[in-house]
């Protein structure tokens, strides 16, 4: 390894190489464990490649609104972290991203339980990168899609 390549890979997010390890090593039902937000939503790596990604995440009664269904805000974050993983995951050490704008778009009410992300990179920019996902229900029915922009920059 050359010396700027020891210095990006010291200054690396942590998010970012713990997917990348996972996806090199093949590895399945990850759980996120890298990331406080990623744990409070009991977000795991299902399976996945460098630039798309399958997560799930566990939606419990704490995301209910009172009519029984999951917050739209809470799926919201479900599709937004999963396209944040799948931009991630194609990055190399040393980069790191953040969400410029999101569009989400619901379709149906979500339940609570498992919820499964499907999360890919539409184009890798040298500072921005386009990202699409859907947000599935635990017997796969389709709840809502999104897509992103996402700021990609070398962490200094």
């Amino acid at each position: 390894m050359d010396e700027k390549t020891a210095e990006a890979s010291a200054k690396d997010n942590e998010t970012r190489r713990f997917v990348a390890d996972a996806i090199a090593a093949e590895k399945r039902d990850v759980p996120l464990t890298c990331n406080p937000a990623f744990i409070s939503m009991g977000a795991i790596l299902v399976d996945g490649q460098a630039g798309d990604v399958l997560l799930s995440f566990v939606a419990d009664e704490g995301t209910a609104q009172g009519n029984g269904v999951v917050n739209g805000g809470t799926m919201a974050a479900m599709l937004d972290t999963a396209m944040a993983v799948a931009v991630l995951s194609a990055l190399r050490p040393g980069q790191t991203c953040a969400t410029i704008s999101l569009n989400v778009n619901m379709l149906r009410a979500g339940k609570i339980g498992r919820l499964y992300v499907r999360a890919g990179v539409e184009k890798l920019g040298g500072r921005v990168a386009f990202a699409h996902a859907q947000l599935l229900s635990e017997d796969r029915m389709p709840l809502a899609t999104a897509s992103s922009s996402l700021a990609v920059w070398d962490i200094n």
